[in-house]
Order: C-alpha cells, then structure tokens, then sequence
C-alpha cells in the first residue's frame, strides 16, 4: 500500500449556498431546524464548489481558494496588497453596502 505523507491543504472557501439550514440544529440536539432559508446573496453553487474542490485536491494543491467574484479578488487583494485593498474598501463600501449585506441582499 502507498502512504501518502502530503497533507491536503488548505481549503479557503468564498460564500456557498447549500441546504444546511435543514439539517441543522437547534437549541435541542434531538431537532433539526427542518426549514430552508432562501439566500439572497450571490453564492457558489454547492455542486460547483465540490468540484473544484474535488479538481483542487487531485491536483494536490498546497492551498486552494475557492470563491466567486468579486469576493475572491477582494481576498485576493486583502492578503497580498493590503494597502491598495483598504484605500479601495474605504471609498466602495459606503453604508448602505453594509446595510444590504446585514440583510443578506445581493451588493451588485
């Protein structure tokens, strides 16, 4: 048998709609939330998601970023030009990006 000594990685998801609210639970362990709240968002399909995942993992990637855009170009810019990101967050996300993100409304 052939012992793999590489990890899989790590795995930095953006938003995925998915039916998770069904099999959640609830302040009793024995319940599940059994209800499918409706995203507003725009989010990955979880379908699409697990295949580039999938494709991610066969190809032994050491680290793996998954996302639609523009998020995944926000992160982007966050982790390896965070000076450019900040003066570009400061003047795009005004309040009421803010107030339609709190309500789970598309920012787009």
């Amino acid at each position: 048998a052939v012992v793999s000594t590489q990890s899989t990685g790590t795995v930095c998801p953006g938003p995925v709609r998915s039916a998770i609210s069904l099999h959640s639970f609830t302040e009793r362990a024995d319940r599940e939330y059994n209800q499918d709240i409706k995203d507003k968002g725009r989010k990955m399909e979880a379908d699409r998601f697990a295949k580039l995942l999938s494709v991610g993992l066969a190809a032994r990637l050491p680290e793996t970023w998954i996302s639609i855009q523009p998020y995944l170009l926000f992160t982007y810019m966050a982790q390896y030009l965070p000076g450019v990101f900040n003066s570009a967050l400061v003047s795009w996300a005004n309040q009421g990006r803010v107030e339609k993100f709190k309500r789970n409304e598309c920012l787009y």
